[in-house]
């Protein structure tokens, strides 16, 4: 069983860590940490194939579930990184039912989807019987982050095969006009957010959010997201290094 989706199963919440850092040693640091899932970011770092497929196998030994954030809805790239190992995919910049059902396609073998068979580390997890376990060993969050997004959100939301939604507020707050910021408190985008999230769930979907602030992710818990993912490892790394810094330079003369 997918463990993200074991939470879910069972009415709880879950919390991931956000990884820019190419490496299988931090991945496999950072998910012992205790996170519920790790989601490896392809689309705004520079990690490419052979290393997450390193750091996925890395975050599945730590007993964590491995999540790509793909670089785009690209149905051969979904296909190879689920073949590697990655037990949950989020699609970025989703803006139509076409789009939203071009992706479940990927997800899922036939007669429910298109999805190719060839599933290397999948079969050494799951065993021979895998086809059967498929649809379930995976989550699916589609990415709303455009006002053509917003505008198709219902249609988006009946596509059957997605899990649900995972909101990029950075990219939303952009097509809001506003700046582009993660834990935003404008009015209009953490209203936009609200409503996201309240759609999705009439909808009987999941929705789940980046965050920053750790604080920032806890008040979204608290307001019901069902998948709340917190400061990236690159913003953890270059703060560690500074306050490390600050302090040391305190002590020094001249």
């Amino acid at each position: 069983m997918n463990r993200v989706r074991e939470i879910w199963d069972g009415g709880g919440q879950a919390v991931g860590a956000w990884l820019q850092i190419g490496g299988a040693l931090s991945a496999e640091t950072i998910a012992g940490c205790g996170f519920d899932t790790v989601v490896i970011d392809l689309q705004h770092s520079l990690i490419d194939f052979s290393t997450c497929a390193a750091m996925l196998l890395a975050v599945e030994k730590q007993g964590v579930e491995p999540i790509v954030r793909m670089h785009w809805n690209e149905p051969a790239a979904i296909m190879k990184l689920l073949d590697a190992g990655a037990y949950g995919i989020v699609a970025p910049m989703i803006e139509t039912a076409e789009e939203a059902r071009a992706f479940a396609d990927c997800l899922h073998y036939p007669p429910r989807g298109k999805r190719s068979w060839g599933p290397r580390r999948p079969l050494i997890r799951y065993g021979k019987d895998y086809a059967a376990s498929a649809s379930a060993s995976v989550v699916s969050l589609a990415m709303i982050e455009t006002r053509k997004g917003l505008d198709h959100l219902d249609a988006i939301l009946a596509v059957d095969g997605l899990d649900g939604i995972f909101i990029g507020p950075a990219d939303l707050a952009l097509a809001l006009g506003r700046a582009p910021r993660a834990d935003h408190d404008d009015p209009e985008v953490v209203a936009t957010i609200a409503d996201i999230r309240e759609r999705a769930h009439a909808a009987g979907k999941k929705v789940g959010i980046f965050t920053a602030a750790p604080a920032f992710g806890r008040a979204k818990l608290e307001e019901g997201f069902d998948l709340v993912t917190i400061t990236p490892d690159l913003m953890m790394l270059e703060a560690a290094a500074r306050s490390a810094l600050a302090t040391v330079r305190e002590g020094r003369r001249g």
